[in-house]
């Protein structure tokens, strides 16, 4: 189930080899019912039709930082990695750039976005593989991409410098060797037709069947459907898992009630928690995402709403923010000061210009919880009862009183070493379900097999 797997191939010129191109797409998305992914679909379909090309990977589904405010849906890009003739290029690039422009018309995709196409052409520069890092963890500035786009000569950016060229390229340079999973997506007939029309139960049954290779397109413990997408798009369903054989044999036995336009499988970063890095107390800042490890010093407070916070750092000042909605609340409450743990999420600035971690996993390594006993009678040994307000102790069964005795404080260490993340139904995409620990793979270019496109 694993698939052929290819090397990377490099150099412009392959000496009758064809020519690699690495082709980004981003922020194409729209309310108006736009997807980077239907785009890249109807590219692809194009070009096995018309253009003598070869994939050389499958379509690549390439999640971002998750905690940029002005992300399109799902801060998802698209790259499609291909050969193809040097006779050929120039009709690929205008056929890309007529593509992409007619469909930002015809759903209005200027309306709150930036599109961003790019090719990169032979070998992807490692300069892109530091972009795609910064821009899965960390705020990219325009100056930022400039600087990288000044030293390098094999990029093409037909639509120019916009914001969406930092999103594509920064897809373009996801590494070889990375975890990776895959996602079938379905598109639909007609735009605008309302609810999706997909079998509820047949979901749940089929989604047990294939539970070993599969994740997060059932919320069993909550009973809800994950595969539907509710934004107005052209996404009809999207199923997702570890290998593309499994894809196809689970959309199969789905009971659908509306006609399906077609689908492609797309090779994803989705479930590797690849944007949640460990760092420290000064790589915190608005945007980022990243993983703390710390020991408590204060309990948890609860908040209007019923969401937790509690304070990880005094200087600089840094709060941790559970909200109910995360399920995780439950989690954090049973902890004891001076308990470790490590907290993954992404930092945001409140309105009193505090920085904030909205946590989205916790790995509770070691569990403290402390205890207050009255002293132990020293004649007896009995355990002493309160003699009264500010009257020391006194022993039930012998009668010593003391007011030189205090209370006992005792600590107990438990050696918990587990995760805890949210509920599939509140998961980012990028965020790996606790399923997936243990399925993780080192994931190169596959050339895509059977029927990966339809």
């Amino acid at each position: 189930m694993r698939g052929r797997y290819v090397s990377s191939v490099d150099s412009r010129d392959l000496s009758g080899q064809g020519v690699v191109v690495h082709i980004g797409l981003d922020d194409i998305d729209s309310h108006f019912g736009g997807c980077t992914t239907h785009l890249s679909y109807l590219i692809v379909k194009e070009l096995l039709k018309t253009l003598n090309v070869e994939f050389i990977d499958y379509p690549n589904l390439i999640r971002l930082n998750p905690s940029i405010p002005f992300k399109t849906r799902g801060n998802g890009a698209v790259v499609l990695r291909l050969k193809t003739d040097k006779s050929s290029i120039k009709l690929l690039v205008k056929t890309l750039t007529d593509m992409t422009l007619k469909y930002i018309s015809e759903y209005e995709v200027n309306v709150g976005s930036d599109p961003g196409v790019a090719l990169v052409f032979g070998e992807v520069p490692k300069e892109l593989s530091k972009l795609y890092m910064k821009a899965l963890t960390d705020y990219v500035h325009r100056d930022y991409l400039l600087n990288i786009l000044n030293r390098l000569d094999n990029v093409e950016l037909p639509l120019g410098t916009s914001r969406g060229v930092i999103g594509a390229l920064a897809a373009i340079g996801w590494p070889q060797g990375s975890d990776c999973t895959y996602e079938l997506l379905a598109y639909r007939v007609l735009r605008d037709i309302g609810e999706r029309c997909v079998d509820k139960t047949s979901v749940k049954y089929v989604d047990l069947k294939y539970s070993e290779y599969v994740f997060n397109n059932y919320d069993h413990e909550n009973d809800i459907l994950l595969i539907t997408p509710h934004s107005n798009d052209p996404v009809l369903l999207g199923i997702r898992g570890e290998y593309p054989e499994v894809l196809t044999n689970y959309l199969n036995e789905l009971r659908i009630c509306e006609p399906i336009s077609g689908y492609m499988i797309f090779r994803t970063n989705q479930g590797t928690d690849a944007h949640l890095i460990l760092g420290s107390i000064d790589d915190v800042r608005p945007f980022r995402t990243l993983c703390l490890e710390t020991t408590l010093r204060s309990k948890p407070k609860y908040l209007r709403g019923g969401h937790l916070i509690i304070k990880i750092c005094d200087e600089p000042i840094l709060y941790a923010v559970f909200y109910k909605e995360s399920t995780l609340t439950s989690v954090i409450s049973e902890l004891g000061i001076d308990s470790k743990v490590v907290l993954c999420g992404s930092i945001k600035q409140w309105d009193n210009l505090t920085n904030v971690m909205n946590v989205e996993k916790v790995h509770i390594i070691e569990l403290v919880r402390t205890y207050v006993h009255n002293p132990k009678c020293p004649r007896c040994g009995k355990r002493m009862k309160s003699a009264g307000v500010s009257k020391g102790f006194k022993c039930g069964k012998c009668g010593y009183r003391t007011t030189n005795l205090s209370k006992e404080v005792v600590k107990e260490v438990i050696n918990v070493n587990k995760v805890y993340t949210v509920k599939p139904y509140r998961m980012k995409h990028l965020t790996k379900p606790l399923c997936r620990y243990g399925r993780e793979k080192q994931c190169y270019y596959v050339r895509p097999s059977g029927d990966w496109i339809i």
